[in-house]
């Protein structure tokens, strides 16, 4: 396990539930409640969080890759969200990929089980 993945993991979960209150509107109406956009959003954000929990139980072969790639879809799930006006999703999107990059400088550390 590489800690220090825990950064993109856990914005990204979060990112998974504004998605997903952004699409259901529990809460009210968001003026985006079961659009394709919502939903777009709601697939990036669980697929940030998939390529991210890989990264953090130690996927070491694709790493690099696997990186480049959850960048491109948290940053296009900002890009997604800003457009449906979800301002708090196109943050938190953000901050995956800040922490991804944070996490790439960072040496790795390894929890032994």
């Amino acid at each position: 396990m590489q800690i220090p993945y825990l950064a993109a993991l856990l914005p990204a979960l979060i990112g998974i539930a504004l998605a997903a209150m952004a699409y259901s509107a529990p809460l009210g109406n968001t003026g985006v409640d079961g659009s394709l956009g919502a939903l777009l959003t709601l697939l990036g954000a669980f697929a940030t969080s998939l390529g991210s929990l890989l990264l953090l139980v130690g996927v070491d072969r694709w790493r690099r890759t696997l990186t480049a790639l959850i960048v491109i879809v948290a940053a296009l799930t900002a890009v997604a969200a800003a457009l449906l006006m979800q301002w708090t999703l196109a943050i938190v999107m953000l901050g995956v990929v800040a922490g991804l990059g944070l996490a790439s400088i960072l040496p790795p550390r390894r929890r032994t089980a």
